[in-house]
């Protein structure tokens, strides 16, 4: 392989980093580190750096190691439904960009194996100069327009709804090697060193991609390849997005001999169908009826057609004024009393509650959400973004008390990590007892706490650390992880003066080499030099 096509690779994942981050897992939110991309010097040097390994792994015959991967670890949040989790990756930067880059070596070759985009709508590869990966002409929402606009024809009496059960995790790693090397154009060595990579991360067992990253959305679709074939060759009419699919037959009898068919070519993969999710829906009174589509949540094909993202929330849309005047009719004591008392809550009525107090401005029943919560904290990230964007709307003593009452849950050593870190950026660290608290959390955190916690608190305190406090960081800088270290150099470089950070410096560059504490020492020093 060409150095140049190895480098344009790095080139197109470094741009798509910068233009959409590292992860779709919106807990995570966008690094600093991404930003320092953008410095000439930082980007040359990483790229530099892996356009010589890569090119020495695929035409030198090098070893996967001198990449110098790290391990990843794994974050629990709440997917499309109320218990069900995704578990999704949190890669450093660095490593998302070398893994990106194997992945976009070959990920025209996948595009080309793929079946129609009118049948598989998700992650299409179509890049552009901005960083944009995919065609966005293919999408979720083109994906539910084309099974409506199938579902409308009359030949078509049943439509099954379906997918695979637990995919991501359950994805085998052999079989996608196998998928890769059958592809008669992709460098094996690639492959190879993508299968090396991807056992590394699952500690050599033989199952999962990394959940959130562009590379796993191109190797996902790249998995599926033969299944859509099979069902292709079969003669079965479906369309799909990622896992999720929609079939179309005439009449129950193909419906169930459909269901069989892809039951058994997931099986021959090592894959299940979602049973609990898994319906057959009869839509031919739809077609002498057309009315009755807009029905919602009754039945037939409205009840299918329901969004991609779920029934658990995390971001609170800004009510408009017709929205307003709507919830103001509504009556919110018999919800209120119906959460306090509930063993258990339908979940709509949590988001339903919330907006008829945020449109009436009744911010003192808030205070009661702490508790109630607690029967489903999958709402806390919902609950806390409403907080976030109606602060200057809440009184500061109702604000500081629900902010008490959710400071127990910081203690709880069983608590989730993805509720800490929403909890964590309610905390206005200007405010020195809430920093004070905030700052004795992350003192007292355990290794076991989580895989981003400490990393999120140190942004939440941000440039508002005494002199004391900064030197009790670089203290604890030896014992942190990358994510923090970064953040520590970031506040100390900001926090302490230029003749006291001076031997700090002079040791982080000879025993660091990590690209970005790199980038904001040259920097730092450039500046002061100016000086």
């Amino acid at each position: 392989m060409k150095r140049k096509e190895i480098r344009n690779a790095v080139n197109q994942a470094i741009d798509n980093i910068i233009y959409e981050g590292c992860t779709d897992v919106a807990i995570f939110g966008n690094p600093f580190e991404i930003k320092l991309l953008n410095n000439k010097e930082t980007r040359k040097k990483i790229t530099d750096d892996l356009v010589l390994n890569l090119d020495n792994i695929l035409n030198s015959n090098g070893k996967f190691d001198i990449l110098k991967f790290n391990k990843i670890s794994h974050m629990l949040v709440p997917k499309k439904t109320f218990y069900d989790f995704r578990k999704c990756a949190l890669i450093d930067v660095i490593d998302e960009i070398k893994y990106l880059s194997l992945v976009l070596l070959i990920a025209n070759q996948i595009e080309r194996k793929r079946v129609s985009k009118r049948i598989a709508f998700s992650y299409r590869y179509n890049p552009n100069k901005n960083g944009r990966l995919f065609d966005k002409k293919y999408n979720y929402s083109s994906f539910k327009h084309e099974y409506k606009k199938i579902s409308s024809m009359r030949k078509y009496k049943i439509i099954i709804e379906c997918d695979i059960s637990n995919f991501y995790d359950r994805l085998n790693l052999h079989r996608l090697n196998s998928t890769l090397l059958s592809m008669e154009d992709i460098n094996n060595k690639i492959s190879d060193t993508i299968d090396n990579l991807l056992l590394f991360w699952a500690n050599r067992d033989s199952y999962g991609l990394p959940v959130g990253s562009n590379a796993s959305r191109i190797l996902a679709e790249a998995f599926l390849i033969e299944i859509d074939n099979y069902l292709l060759s079969n003669g079965i009419r479906f369309c799909r997005f990622v896992d999720d699919y929609r079939f179309f037959a005439t009449n129950v009898s193909e419906a169930n001999k459909i269901l069989s068919c892809f039951v058994e070519i997931l099986n021959k993969h090592g894959l299940s169908i979602n049973a609990s999710k898994t319906k057959m829906r009869d839509i031919s009174e739809y077609h002498i009826n057309p009315s009755k589509k807009k029905k919602t949540n009754q039945e037939g094909i409205s009840e299918i057609i329901r969004g991609y993202s779920g029934i658990v929330p995390s971001k609170f849309r800004k009510l408009s004024n017709s929205e307003i005047e709507k919830l103001k009719k509504e009556d919110e004591l018999e919800l209120l009393n119906n959460l306090k008392t509930a063993n258990i809550i339908e979940p709509a009525n949590i988001i339903k509650c919330i907006k008829i107090l945020i449109a009436k401005e009744n911010y003192d029943a808030l205070l009661d959400f702490p508790d109630t919560l607690r029967k489903y904290p999958q709402f806390v990230p919902y609950f806390s973004d409403v907080m976030f964007k109606n602060k200057e709307r809440i009184s500061n003593k109702i604000y500081n008390d629900i902010l008490n009452s959710f400071f127990e849950w910081l203690n709880d050593d069983n608590m989730q990590e993805y509720l800490l870190i929403s909890i964590v950026k309610l905390f206005d660290t200007k405010n020195i007892e809430e920093k004070k608290k905030l700052f004795n959390f992350f003192k007292n955190l355990k290794r076991n706490s989580g895989i981003y916690i400490g990393r999120t608190v140190l942004e939440q305190i941000g440039n508002n650390l005494s002199r004391g406090e900064l030197l009790e960081l670089k203290d604890y800088y030896l014992r942190a992880d990358c994510w923090e270290k970064r953040q520590i150099v970031n506040m100390i470089l900001n926090g302490l003066s230029y003749p006291e950070n001076r031997p700090f410096i002079k040791d982080l560059k000879i025993n660091c080499n990590d690209y970005f504490i790199i980038s904001m020492i040259n920097k730092y020093e450039i500046m002061h030099r100016k000086k």
